[in-house]
């Protein structure tokens, strides 16, 4: 009993230190090492030691946004000074990549586009193989339909799936568990409604 009783004091003493270093901002208790307080009603969080700033209803970082008229508005990504060299034109290596010297593909969403053979593609969306580009192929189904056979295969290996939600997997296909056994199922009819006209 001694020991649990100790556990207990020793939480209690815990807390009540712990508590003492909190600060309140309006009716929130927080952590001044972890938070700062505006207006005494909004709290801002301190991340990896930048102090986030109120903008509105909004916390953000001053090396990402400026804010103006509680309005966010993000810093221009940097320009370089000077543009670069690809062949006998010049880019800026934020908005283009230089393949083999003298062949530029764009930015897409953020991210390079890749050479293939005379054009530029976005990885996510095609495939190069020996200079010709085909879309990639849709991702592989989660579940097996209706009369789906378990497993699917392609080219490069089979793979076991778990039938769509409903359906059962008998002799390697997903069947409707009604219509192998109909009577273990309910079924529910809608009574047809015939719409009435009033008469005015």
């Amino acid at each position: 009993m001694a020991p649990l009783i100790s556990l207990v004091l020793t939480a209690l003493a815990a807390s009540f230190v712990s508590a003492q270093n909190l600060d309140s901002c309006g009716d929130a208790m927080y952590d001044p090492s972890q938070y700062t307080c505006f207006n005494d009603s909004f709290l801002c969080p301190i991340l990896n030691g930048d102090i986030y700033l109120q903008c509105g209803d909004a916390c953000y970082s001053t090396t990402l946004y400026s804010c103006s008229n509680t309005t966010l508005e993000p810093f221009p990504p940097s320009v370089p000074d000077t543009l670069e060299d690809c062949g006998d034109a010049r880019f800026s290596p934020y908005q283009y990549v230089c393949f083999d010297g003298d062949f530029l593909c764009p930015y897409m969403e953020g991210n390079a586009t890749l050479r293939c053979g005379d054009s530029c593609y976005a990885p996510w969306q095609y495939n190069c193989t020996d200079g010709q580009l085909a879309p990639v192929p849709p991702p592989p189904p989660t579940c097996i339909g209706l009369d789906g056979t378990n497993p699917v295969c392609n080219d490069i290996a089979c793979e076991f799936y778990a039938c769509c939600p409903g359906l059962i997997n008998i002799a390697d296909k997903c069947r409707d568990p009604c219509d192998i056994t109909p009577s273990a199922c309910t079924t529910t009819t809608t009574p047809s409604v015939t719409p009435t006209q009033s008469t005015s």
